[in-house]
């Protein structure tokens, strides 16, 4: 009797497949109340709500800015929130708001769809909100200056995955190589493909896959987030010239500079809105253990069927067919090495 024949008379009726548990948690997220989120309503907003509501341009200390009826409003956030801002307050948010003798003030934060978010660096218990509410978020990678790092896209692809929005990948700057490099840097990627992720090689000097970006993200609410200095602003500027959002050099060392320093929504017309992000040089993953890192690697998903072990972690566990594949070089082997990372640096 083999390995699978085993596991299928063992489990068949026990166990939940991996998609069914990420839709499951998926789901759990989807309603963002609680007492980690004050001033978020029920799990659910009324019609009457939905209609009142404004959107969160950007968040400031103790105020933000409130897109609603046409205007641009500037509100005033409650203490409540206020004192846990960067947790319980993110661009894309849907509002209640109310006004009176000219002061405005934010009332209540409606359910959130989707949420992208990485753990506070300065309080690792909490949680730091990116952006709320989008449909698409595009990570901007770069193939040179700086250089393109895998790792950090599959970090952000695992942040995407739990947050409940679909990701892109956007590979910046491809004028700068020749065919020969252009070939080698996009096969990096070709992992991505495989997995259903959308990439898109980009350039905005000579204009190749702004077509293709418009098309994804019109009438849809995304985010585009990266490391410093892969051209986020410079590609918001190219899709809609009339922004004029300030772009920088690279320093020296060939890092990128902070040229967004607040995360900011733009209004493209025709439903579509953009969310410029700060760049960043580490990307944390937030409230993940081991138990479920698993189910962010689809790819792992048809071999686990073959492993010995039910439960086999794809780490330490002998006749695993996950690591078989690795050696016998049918999977990527950079991103196996990323599973194992992240597996060993989680919490159990």
């Amino acid at each position: 009797m083999n390995r699978q024949t085993k596991r299928n008379e063992r489990d068949i009726a026990k166990h939940e497949t991996q998609k069914e548990r990420r839709a499951r948690k998926k789901q759990r997220r989807g309603g963002s109340g609680g007492d980690d989120n004050p001033g978020v309503t029920g799990e659910v907003s009324s019609a009457a709500d939905d209609a009142a509501a404004g959107i969160v341009i950007s968040v400031a200390s103790g105020r933000c800015r409130v897109f609603l009826d046409g205007a641009d409003i500037d509100c005033l956030v409650p203490s409540a929130i206020a004192t846990v801002q960067k947790s319980a307050l993110a661009v894309g948010d849907r509002v209640l708001i109310e006004q009176e003798a000219g002061v405005a003030r934010l009332n209540a934060i409606l359910p959130r769809r989707t949420v992208l978010a990485r753990p506070d660096p300065l309080h690792k218990h909490r949680q730091r909100l990116i952006a709320a509410n989008i449909d698409v978020v595009i990570h901007v990678v770069s193939v040179k200056a700086p250089p393109l790092r895998p790792r950090l896209i599959d970090r952000y692809l695992i942040a995407i995955m739990r947050g409940g929005a679909q990701p892109v990948v956007c590979v910046n700057k491809v004028d700068l190589l020749d065919d020969d490099q252009r070939a080698i840097e996009i096969e990096k990627l070709s992992v991505y493909r495989d997995l259903g992720v959308p990439v898109i090689a980009c350039s905005t000097h000579s204009g190749e896959g702004l077509d293709a970006l418009r098309e994804i993200v019109l009438g849809k609410t995304a985010a585009l987030v990266g490391h410093s200095g892969v051209g986020k602003s410079s590609i918001l500027n190219a899709i809609n010239a009339r922004l004029q959002l300030a772009t920088n050099t690279l320093h020296r060392r060939g890092t990128g500079r902070h040229t967004t320093s607040a995360s900011t929504l733009y209004d493209f017309g025709d439903g579509t809105y953009l969310i410029d992000t700060p760049g960043i040089r580490e990307f944390g993953l937030w409230d993940l253990d081991r138990g479920s890192l698993r189910d962010y690697f689809p790819e792992f998903e048809e071999p686990n069927e073959s492993c010995r072990f039910t439960d086999c972690t794809h780490v330490h566990e002998p006749d695993c067919e996950v690591k078989d594949r690795v050696e016998a070089g049918t999977f990527n082997r950079a991103r196996y090495e990323t599973y194992v990372r992240l597996y060993e640096d989680l919490e159990t």
